[in-house]
Parts: structure tokens; C-alpha cells; sequence
């Protein structure tokens, strides 16, 4: 049985990743302070979010495909804090904001109600009737790792699921939503298509990745509240946007989001 980190070492761990959050820069790993579990993980994922002192604006889903999985060895999705001052306008986001940053599109929830944690689990419905609305979108994931594919899926937990940012498109409201499982989305980068999938592409159907991070975070003793936003992973993969591109994710029937990063001068 892994042995959880001490106080100390998760508190080391979480400087190391704010230190290069702050800095715009990469480390190779945590070290002797890399969670060997995912308690110590999400500890030193809400240790980072302290002190950097941001505000938390909502929440993130990583791995919500059974290829991500895959890839990671991670057994299910994992959550991640997104921050105040890291919502990006669709015709700037700088070059040298953050490093390597991937691009994933994706359906944010805009939640319309408080959520607090319970010991009964939310249903679907319920979800659905506290949703406000749901954004076409874009996380930016940038992690802090040298190579974000050779460390633990745990260390990624810690890095807050790799967020560096996010963008929106035009919301919809819930009540006029298509069927989100069955929306097409393709992404083009500087008008070439790049990547495609589909709403189902995500635990089968958006909404449920929705459902697994209230219900995970509640069992945490964490609750949501109303004007939050939760992204639901990508249908598309993660695609690196160069320096002095522009990418536009297209949701059939539903909108589209778009981003350009500067080039350098």
C-alpha cells in the first residue's frame, strides 16, 4: 500500500509547481515529493491553488476518453482547478503566456445554482436543470513538466490537470442545447483540419462528465456555485497551437470558438 505523503513534502510539491507556473517554465518531475497516491495528489493540487492566491472560477475534467486512459494508465477522469486571469479572448492570447499549449475543444457547463457536497449522489436531471448554459470552448492545456507523458497520471492531478487557460465561444442555453452526445466538432488550425470528434466521444455523452465531477468533488467535501464553469474534456484530442496561428473549433449545430496566439516579434 503507497505510502501518503507528509504534510511537508505535498507543501514542497505544490511550491514546485507554482514556481514554474509563475515563472513560465518547466521541471522534469516532484522528485522525492511525487504523489504515490491520488489523496496526496488532490492535496498538493489545493496546496498550489493557495498559494498562488487566484481565484477559482471552476473546474476542469482530464481523461474522459478510454484512449486517454490508456495513455496515462489513469483508471478514471481526474479534475482540475481553472483560475481567474486565465480566460483567454478569442483574438489574443500572447505567445510567451504559457508554454507549448495544447489546445482541446470542449462543452462548458455554466452552472445556474449552488451544488453543495451531500451524502446522495446528483442525478443527471438534476444536473441539467442547474445548468445555466453550455459554452463551445477550449481549454488551453500547459503543463509544468519537461514531458507531461513521462511522469504519473498523479502528477498530473497535482499540476491541476495541466490547465493553463481556457476560451470561450458564444453560450447557449441549457434549455435550447442540442443533443450534446451527438454534436460534431472538428478542430482547424490556420483553416486546415486538424482533428474531429464528437460529443460521445466523452464518456459517451458531456453531460456525464458534468456528473462525475460534482459527484466526485461532493464525496471531497467540495461543493460548486452558481456562475462556476466545468469543462468537460476534449472530443478532438490536444493539439499544439504554434506562435502566429489562429484555431477555430466548429460544434455542428451549436457554435464555435476560436483563438489566435501572437506571433513573437
Amino acid at each position: 500500500m503507497a505510502r501518503s505523503l507528509t504534510r511537508e513534502q505535498i507543501t514542497t510539491a505544490a511550491q514546485r509547481l507554482t514556481n514554474a507556473r509563475l515563472a513560465v517554465s518547466h521541471i522534469d518531475d516532484l522528485g522525492d515529493c511525487t504523489p504515490t497516491d491520488p489523496g496526496s495528489a488532490h492535496k498538493i493540487a489545493t496546496a498550489h491553488a493557495e498559494q498562488l492566491g487566484w481565484e477559482s472560477i471552476g473546474w476542469k475534467v482530464g481523461c474522459t476518453s478510454t484512449r486517454a486512459m490508456q495513455i496515462l494508465n489513469c483508471p478514471e477522469p481526474f479534475p482540475g482547478r481553472i483560475f481567474d486571469g486565465t480566460v483567454y479572448g478569442p483574438e489574443l492570447l500572447p505567445h510567451n503566456a504559457l508554454r507549448t499549449p495544447l489546445l482541446e475543444s470542449e462543452f462548458a457547463f455554466v452552472l445556474g445554482k449552488n451544488l453543495p457536497p451531500r451524502d446522495e449522489l446528483y442525478s443527471l436531471d438534476e444536473l441539467k436543470e442547474a445548468t445555466l448554459a453550455v459554452i463551445p470552448s477550449f481549454e488551453i492545456v500547459s503543463s509544468r513538466y519537461t514531458d507531461w507523458l513521462a511522469v504519473d497520471y498523479l502528477s498530473l492531478i497535482a499540476d491541476s490537470g495541466q490547465n493553463g487557460g481556457v476560451v470561450f465561444g458564444d453560450p447557449v442555453g441549457a434549455e435550447h442545447c442540442p443533443l450534446l452526445a451527438d454534436v460534431e466538432v472538428t478542430l482547424a488550425i490556420d483553416d486546415e483540419v486538424v482533428s474531429s470528434g464528437r460529443g460521445a466521444d466523452i464518456l459517451g455523452d458531456p453531460w456525464r462528465s458534468l456528473e462525475w465531477l460534482v459527484n466526485h468533488l461532493s464525496a471531497r467535501q467540495i461543493g460548486l456555485c452558481a456562475n462556476e464553469f466545468v469543462f468537460s474534456g476534449t472530443c478532438t484530442g490536444a493539439e499544439l497551437l504554434p506562435a502566429g496561428s489562429t484555431a477555430t473549433a466548429t460544434f455542428s449545430g451549436f457554435g464555435e470558438v476560436t483563438v489566435t496566439r501572437t506571433a513573437p516579434n
